[in-house]
């Protein structure tokens, strides 16, 4: 028959296995998009960017909105995601001297990180099929561009150019596995120039102080039956 010790140890370890079950659950894609991209109860995705060169006025957030940001070469573009709602990813971003919660979509009508109307921002789902038509309807349609697209064994490439009578230039390249924005560049000319660059610098996972108190929960239970363990011998 098990001693009573040995009966104690493994209910422990069952216990830390659950919580690490837990944690791992948490880390399920959501509607197509990358684990490394969703956001959950226990999980923040944080993702960043290093601009590799930007436009030197303040630009503005928003139409006709009092919000600007300006930015350096060499400073970290920020996406904490916080929510996934409404089919979209949610979060804080920051660029710049600019820091408020916003979603991708927005994001991407904002930084023109875009062909209107598709807005697929800093990351994309992984229906590659659905984004490339999506892509080419709105580079081809009102937009009136023409868009190239090109696939590798682990990126996606889009760049568009607009046509004789539009000015917006711009190229993005995705991680075919993640999603995630790579690289990009974007110019438009209109009243003043504007152009973006990015590089990405960071992809993580952190957990959330759900996840770190029951982590905590599951340490204090392990270090409980430690001590019966060693009392009981």
């Amino acid at each position: 028959m098990r001693s009573k010790p040995f009966i104690i140890l493994s209910c422990g370890f069952l216990l830390l296995l659950l919580g690490g079950n837990i944690m791992s659950a948490s880390a399920q894609s959501t509607a197509q998009y990358s684990v490394n991209v969703t956001p959950s109860p226990f999980v923040t995705p944080v993702l960043k960017w290093t601009i590799t060169n930007v436009t030197e006025r303040a630009v503005g957030w928003g139409w006709g909105g009092d919000l600007f940001w300006q930015a350096q070469p060499g400073q970290l573009v920020v996406f904490e995601i916080y929510e996934f709602r409404d089919d979209e990813l949610h979060g804080l971003f920051t660029i710049g001297n600019l820091t408020l919660p916003t979603n991708d979509s927005r994001i991407a009508g904002e930084l023109m990180f875009s062909i209107w109307p598709w807005f697929t921002g800093l990351v994309s789902h992984l229906d590659w099929a659905a984004v490339d038509q999506a892509a080419t309807d709105s580079a081809t349609g009102w937009m009136e561009g023409n868009i190239e697209i090109h696939t590798s064994a682990t990126e996606k490439t889009y760049t568009y150019h607009q046509g004789s009578f539009g000015n917006q230039n711009t190229t993005l390249v995705y991680d075919k596995n993640t999603g995630v924005l790579q690289a990009a560049y974007t110019e438009f000319f209109l009243a003043e120039d504007y152009h973006l660059g990015l590089q990405l610098a960071q992809t993580s996972l952190y957990l959330t102080p759900l996840a770190l108190i029951i982590l905590a929960g599951f340490g204090i239970i392990g270090f409980v039956v430690m001590v019966v363990v060693r009392w009981r011998r």
